[in-house]
């Protein structure tokens, strides 16, 4: 459970800045690869991962799930779409900052309409970003990029027993 706002916002903030070490690795080209017609491009996951903390935050605010998308208008090259996710980062992060910690002890409606404890939802985000940037990391790998190391070792390079 969550406690305080402040020290999750901090957390929340070590996962944008691991997430923006991928962003610095992506060629300009691969923003529109996909890995097949039905799926994101690696654009589309950048600026999906930026809406969406809109979105969440929206819930706090408003308590409506409400997404703006994730087409180009947010960002059609690295640089804008860059800014884009720094932005809505800077808006999440303010905005639950403002809310403060009563908001933790209130319920919030999910996509399905059931009710949860706002932790459980403040919960989601991590996830959902840590899950896309897995998706990234993949796109990467798929077309011979290495993506980066975001705690400094891969673990072939750990000792084992």
């Amino acid at each position: 459970m969550i406690h305080d706002l402040k020290k999750y916002v901090k957390y929340l903030d070590g996962i944008h800045k691991r997430t923006m070490q991928y962003v610095k690795v992506i060629p300009t080209e691969l923003l529109d690869w996909k890995p097949s017609e039905d799926k994101f491009s690696t654009g589309d996951l950048l600026r999906h991962i930026a809406s969406s903390r809109l979105m969440f935050l929206g819930i706090f605010e408003h308590g409506s799930w409400t997404y703006t998308g994730h087409d180009t208008c947010k960002g059609a090259s690295l640089e804008d779409i860059s800014n884009y996710l720094e932005e809505c980062q800077i808006k999440l992060t303010e905005g639950l900052l403002k809310i403060g910690n009563d908001v933790l002890t209130k319920k919030v409606l999910t996509l399905h309409g059931h009710e949860v404890s706002v932790w459980r939802i403040l919960m989601a985000i991590p996830e959902h970003e840590i899950h896309h940037r897995g998706q990234l990391s993949t796109y990467l790998q798929m077309n011979k990029i290495e993506p980066p190391q975001i705690f400094g070792l891969k673990i072939e390079q750990v000792k084992t027993l």
